[in-house]
């Protein structure tokens, strides 16, 4: 079962093609401009607007304009076949290179943002290359429409479903990188900052706010509003000494998971465990920490063969969330009317600290 479950994680793996950044620098009218700085700490290729898997001890910092298509369907990336079209395409229209993090600074201040006071970084997950990280948070931000400053921290994963372990070395390797991203975003003038990490990006995450809670950094108490953590690859038994050292920890903050996740069944494997965040396996273990456990077992109408990426690629929960705000409104758990209601059915289970939501379609019996 082992080797056919792996085998086809490959096999689907080899069957996507693999996302590159598409440039076309002459104005594009009717598309969905979005924004993103990027952070990385990937090696850079020759090509200026290209990083490769290989690490990086300097971080280099960039802003990708990319337009969503018009014809975007929600949940998805509409990459180029052959001859890019920026009315089915997602292109990028322009790259900004900044040789410091000051230079990146400066520039969020000239650009036009709805709210400017808001940011939001987007970390990646296992499996992903430079090109992919990227125009997935563009994806995320059209559809979650998403009106703060955009960020993306790109740690230099393999972007090869063969390289599991290279992309757990590399989660330890990109810590100091992701610290110094969130201060340097800190510094920006936002007052509110919320993170969205996927997949293994959330051990990143969560090992990294670990990190600045111990050295007391003032980003994590002043500034940091919530964190959004969709399929995480980490360990629970490592999840609740790493949780037991935030102080403070964000709120809110949010765990989408499923029990039909495949690619993280995989990882159980390759770990030889099964206590995977993402998984729900065990959340009674969690039940201390003031949580929501988002439970969308029942939810995949994004065509996600995996299960691995539903909370980004479900157009029903892409409608349920629209945006941060909206987020806050459907999963307080404070509030006794719970917003969201014409989309799914949720269903709300408590334990100590602990909250436990199960989102169901309309039509689930």
């Amino acid at each position: 079962m082992k080797r056919l479950l792996i085998s086809l994680l490959l096999f689907i793996a080899a069957c996507a093609p693999r996302g590159e950044i598409t440039l076309i620098t002459q104005p594009i009218q009717n598309g969905f401009l979005q924004q993103i700085y990027v952070a990385t700490s990937r090696e850079p290729i020759n090509e200026p607007r290209r990083f490769s898997q290989f690490r990086s001890e300097t971080v280099h910092f960039s802003r990708y304009d990319v337009s969503v298509p018009q014809m975007h369907s929600p949940g998805k990336i509409e990459w180029p076949k052959s001859t890019p079209n920026p009315l089915t395409d997602f292109i990028t229209t322009q790259i900004a290179n900044f040789t410091t993090a000051a230079g990146m600074i400066a520039d969020t201040k000239k650009q036009p943002t709805k709210n400017p006071d808001e940011a939001v970084v987007f970390i990646h997950g296992y499996n992903n290359n430079f090109a992919e990280g990227i125009y997935r948070f563009a994806q995320m931000s059209k559809d979650l429409e998403l009106e703060g400053t955009k960020y993306h921290y790109s740690w230099p994963s393999a972007g090869d479903a063969r390289g599991y372990i290279y992309d757990r070395d590399s989660v330890l390797f990109a810590r100091d990188g992701l610290e110094t991203f969130l201060n340097d975003i800190a510094k920006t003038g936002a007052k509110d900052i919320f993170i969205v990490a996927h997949s293994i990006g959330s051990a990143l995450t969560v090992e990294t706010l670990r990190q600045m809670s111990i050295a007391g950094d003032a980003t994590l108490k002043n500034k940091l509003r919530g964190v959004v953590l969709i399929s995480p690859d980490i360990d629970v038994d490592v999840f609740v000494t790493q949780l037991s050292r935030i102080n403070p920890l964000p709120q809110p903050f949010l765990i989408f998971a499923s029990r039909k996740d495949l690619a993280l069944r995989i990882s159980s494997l390759l770990t030889g465990t099964r206590n995977r965040v993402g998984l729900l396996d065990n959340e009674t273990k969690l039940a201390r920490f003031k949580i929501d456990l988002i439970d969308v077992t029942n939810i995949n109408d994004g065509g996600d063969m995996l299960n691995h990426s539903v909370a980004a690629t479900s157009p029903t929960l892409l409608k349920l969330l629209g945006n941060t705000q909206r987020m806050r409104e459907v999963f307080d758990p404070t509030r006794e009317a719970r917003k969201g209601a014409n989309v799914v059915s949720l269903i709300i289970q408590t334990a100590n600290d602990a909250t436990q939501i199960i989102v169901n379609p309309l039509n689930a019996n």
